[in-house]
């Protein structure tokens, strides 16, 4: 058998996007090259690792998490009790005391599968593990078993909040959360998923983006490539709050230019967490339409110096800008405004809400018509200052993303 398949938890659940995103990244790592395939119930790669290939697989994933490729690492706090089985399994496997972070226990948790690779049994186990889902991961619950996390399935907490819910039978049955076991190797994947998409935290609020998977339902992908494109969204949106979808969309768009577009579709998954209640606050908001993702890849291949120009100018938009009443401070708070407002005529444009010739009259007036040398002088300082070029070819890529648009009319 040259393939691997795993089952999924039920499609549009955190559940699901944390542990196929874990899954996928971790498949990235024993190569680039390896195609997977989604369906409804299933993830297929289609190479089968030896053990291992495998274990330096997770080590690999776990390393580059914890030195801060992907995302944030997720607190647990709400789910320490419920850590608790397994946090004495790994301690006993590594020797030590591993504490409740996620970054002790995914290295425990590399520790243990070098282990398993050790005997000849890791990738047979793993796939046995996740290879039936019935009121949660019952082959991985008999390895060591977790009580189903309120981080990985906030949607499902019965008697707080039932979004979907169970009762309207919106969901399966199956899926009930009281009811579901999970166990070492669907937990830590689910974690290490969390850890690549969270971009954010402010206040009790956490956000997260992660690959948009039903879109991928039925096509063979590069892991490689979402790999890649998880990687740059980190390093362009981590620490952003992504309180504007405008400037978010277009930034995930201009980040990821390039790659196939499947892997760059994304969604954005708002979560509050408060003591031991987690709650979702927004349900997977797509981002980026196809016809932004055509302008970014068409500015990308036109001119790469204006797409990385307006891609720093939509950053600036995105993270706050300092407080205190410094020169610097107040460029830097005109030009967080300017990056929105650029954000939201480009984004109303490709969406068919504004002309393209109003957008660019707009732009030029806020950009350059109306000439403020001091901001233009901090903007150029950040890598974020557009010249009348620079627009030109904004417009050019706009045009040509447009054309292909079905409601679009000349």
């Amino acid at each position: 058998m040259n393939s691997l398949s795993f089952v999924l938890p039920p499609r549009n659940t955190l559940f699901n996007l944390s542990l196929s995103t874990g899954l996928s990244l971790l498949a990235s790592y024993v190569s680039s090259d390896i195609q997977s395939t989604i369906t409804a119930e299933k993830l297929v790669f289609s190479y089968r690792p030896s053990d291992n290939e495998l274990y330096v697989a997770i080590k690999e994933l776990v390393n580059e998490l914890t030195r801060g490729s992907y995302g944030l690492s997720p607190p647990l706090g709400p789910d320490f009790a419920r850590l608790s089985n397994l946090r004495a399994y790994l301690s006993k496997v590594v020797g030590a005391d591993v504490r409740l972070r996620a970054e002790d226990l995914l290295k425990a948790y590399a520790e243990y599968a070098r282990k398993l690779a050790g005997k000849g049994a890791l990738v047979d186990e793993l796939e046995r593990a996740l290879s039936e889902f019935r009121d949660g991961y019952p082959n991985d619950a008999e390895i060591c078993e977790v009580p189903m996390l309120t981080v990985l399935a906030p949607e499902f907490m019965e008697g707080i909040r039932m979004l979907g819910t169970i009762g309207f039978k919106s969901v399966s049955d199956r899926f009930s959360f009281s009811k579901m076991r999970i166990g070492l190797h669907s937990t830590c994947l689910g974690i290490a998923g969390l850890w690549a998409s969270l971009i954010a935290t402010t206040d009790n609020l956490e956000y997260f983006v992660f690959p948009y998977m039903s879109t991928l339902a039925g096509l063979k992908i590069r892991l490689g490539e979402l790999r890649d494109a998880g990687k740059r969204l980190a390093q362009v949106l981590k620490g952003c709050v992504p309180r504007n979808i405008p400037s978010l969309a277009l930034a995930v768009a201009l980040s990821t230019a390039g790659i196939q577009a499947p892997v760059r579709r994304t969604l954005l998954v708002v979560v509050q967490r408060g003591g031991r209640r987690v709650d979702l606050m927004e349900q997977g908001l797509p981002l980026s339409p196809d016809t932004i993702l055509a302008f970014a890849d068409g500015l990308y291949g036109s001119d790469e110096g204006a797409h990385r120009r307006l891609l720093n100018l939509i950053i600036e938009g995105l993270r706050e800008p300092p407080p205190g009443g410094t020169r610097d401070g107040q460029r830097a708070r005109k030009l967080h405004e300017v990056g929105l407002r650029v954000a939201q005529l480009i984004y109303l444009a490709l969406t068919q809400a504004l002309r393209p010739e109003e957008a660019l009259y707009e732009l030029a007036r806020l950009l350059y018509a109306q000439s403020d040398l001091a901001l233009e002088e901090y903007a150029k300082k950040r890598g974020a200052l557009l010249t009348p070029y620079d627009v030109e070819c904004i417009a050019l890529a706009m045009r040509k993303a447009l054309s292909r648009a079905p409601l679009y009319s000349h």
